[in-house]
């Protein structure tokens, strides 16, 4: 997604949504009900007037209602129709996400010329120092071999505009690495828990 084809932050999450449903047939339903749980889950102060589906035990007119009522809700942010509040975007990403969306962080992100990286978990963390270090190195090496390719005419201008993305890919990577590494640290020298 281009910064460039959407106006507003709002235009962003919406064609995302558009994009799902689309090319992975994603319901409008399905999205619904995920995007209530988490909702309801990130922020309680601001759902408390909102149906919470999670919260019907059984499946009767009540439930059938509420449900509704969501959709339609969903249905009036999806389309514009009403005003997309600022709590909803990361229930509303992290619904993407879970659908298979890969790209609306990063597309957000870059609206403020910043870089997205996600944090590794404690899971992906190396264990081992030698390790960590041989990753940064190497994410390194690739973010200083695709400059030196931009570079080669001793120029950096608009000419090398097609190495930009593989550029900012190997640049994220090794933002990631420096992240895990600095969890590392954390970790086994500050004797801090890893979340």
């Amino acid at each position: 997604m281009s910064e460039d084809r959407h106006p507003s932050r709002d235009a962003c999450l919406r064609d995302a949504l558009n994009q799902l449903r689309e090319q992975r047939n994603v319901s409008l339903e399905k999205f619904g009900r995920l995007l209530n749980g988490l909702s309801h889950s990130l922020c309680p102060s601001k759902t408390a007037d909102m149906p919470c589906l999670a919260s019907f035990t059984v499946v009767n007119d009540e439930y059938d209602n509420a449900l509704m009522s969501w959709n339609k809700r969903v249905q009036r942010w999806s389309t514009g129709a009403v005003e997309f509040p600022a709590w909803l975007e990361e229930p509303w990403v992290m619904a993407l996400e879970e659908l298979g969306d890969t790209s609306t962080r990063q597309a957000l992100v870059n609206r403020h010329n910043m870089i997205g990286v996600q944090v590794p978990c404690a899971e992906c963390v190396h264990s081992s120092g030698f390790t960590s270090l041989g990753i940064v190195g190497g994410a390194m090496g690739d973010v200083v071999k695709t400059m030196a390719k931009m570079m080669v005419d001793g120029v950096l201008d608009a000419n090398d505009a097609p190495l930009a993305d593989e550029y900012f890919d190997h640049l994220k990577r090794a933002a990631a690495a420096l992240a895990a590494s600095g969890m590392l640290v954390r970790k086994e020298v500050l004797g801090k828990t890893i979340q």
